[in-house]
């Protein structure tokens, strides 16, 4: 019914002497239809009048299907109720169906304008829809721009940091050296982070797969070099937020820092491992070396014997994630282990 309304539409836009001319002929063709099979349709006086009424009324107005109910109504009193040639109904029974022709004509003519009406409003609707769908997508297509330039400017800027603190790092001698390239490092931790966000349902994620094997990559570029080590990388894909992503990130480089610098004194041999896994509703993420151990490390080198920044930084960003960690001495070497729900992710 709504495509017929949609293709009629423009009909109801004529003149209105247009449209109650093709109403009467509607009308005339059913009475000639009518009138043809007389002997037929003896019985039923209205019959061939519906269609007439009912297609007025769709193809035009309101107003052409009364007109079509009233002509067709004093056709059929003058030339099919007793008596023939007069407007005078004289039996009961047929002036009550002639009442109820009138009365019909005018509910379906009332009707068929009120489907007219609520299609009108529908596709009023409709377009609306279709306006607010279109700004909608403009506006989205103006945040994924603003996102994709704030994004832009905060990695420029993140790399003039580490830049900086590079250039400031061969100004100054050993340890204060060593002290700004590790900041360095812990930001390019937040770099890396920030390169590979993605949107999702209007949050911020970064894939923990591709993240971690990349850092883990960068890591062992910088810091294993020609040495006998391995660093081995399991981490299974899963979406998390910008901020569990920075947190999980700077764990690890310190985790892995620390395995790689003070797990393997001299030219050892030795193998990091770095897991990261889903566990019902936690993550678990840990970092396991073949090393020494905290007990045999170098006092001189080793943070945890030493200021002890990189085990404070592990307890802070672990709390957070909301979770908790451990490190213990195993035989050999090393394991570090955090736990933290992944509700939030």
């Amino acid at each position: 019914m709504q495509e017929i309304f949609a293709k009629t539409r423009s009909l109801r836009h004529l003149p209105w002497h247009v449209r109650y001319t093709a109403t009467g002929i509607l009308v005339a063709l059913a009475f000639v239809l009518r009138y043809t099979f007389s002997e037929s349709l003896n019985g039923f006086p209205f019959l061939l009048f519906f269609p007439a009424l009912i297609l007025a009324s769709v193809l035009f107005d309101r107003g052409s299907g009364l007109v079509a109910t009233v002509l067709s109504a004093v056709l059929a009193a003058y030339f099919f109720l007793e008596p023939i040639g007069s407007f005078a109904i004289r039996d009961p029974g047929q002036f009550l169906g002639w009442c109820l022709f009138v009365i019909i004509g005018i509910a379906i003519t009332l009707i068929i304008e009120a489907e007219h009406a609520a299609y009108r409003q529908l596709d009023r609707a409709h377009a609306e829809l279709i306006r607010a769908h279109e700004a909608t997508r403009a506006s989205e297509a103006d945040k994924i721009e603003l996102v994709q330039e704030m994004n832009h400017r905060i990695m420029n800027n993140l790399h003039t940091v580490i830049s900086l603190l590079h250039l400031q790092a061969r100004s100054v001698r050993d340890p204060t050296r060593e002290d700004f390239l590790t900041a360095a490092e812990r930001v390019g931790v937040m770099a890396k982070v920030q390169r590979r966000l993605v949107r999702s349902d209007g949050a911020v994620l970064a894939d923990s797969q591709s993240f971690i094997e990349e850092l883990c990559t960068d890591l062992q570029s910088a810091l294993i070099g020609p040495r006998a080590l391995r660093l081995d990388v399991q981490a299974e894909s899963h979406s998390i937020p910008l901020n569990q992503a920075v947190s999980v990130g700077l764990i690890i480089n310190e985790l892995v820092v620390n395995a790689l610098k003070y797990a393997f004194p001299g030219d050892q041999e030795g193998r990091v491992s770095v897991t990261f896994t889903r566990s019902g509703h936690e993550f678990c993420l840990a970092v396991r070396d073949d090393g020494v151990g905290f007990a045999d490390a170098p006092s001189s080198g080793s943070p945890a014997t030493s200021t002890g920044l990189g085990q404070r930084l592990i307890r802070s960003f672990a709390a957070q994630l909301g979770g908790r960690h451990k490190i213990e001495t195993c035989l050999p070497g090393t394991y570090a282990q955090v736990r933290f729900p992944a509700s939030a992710a």
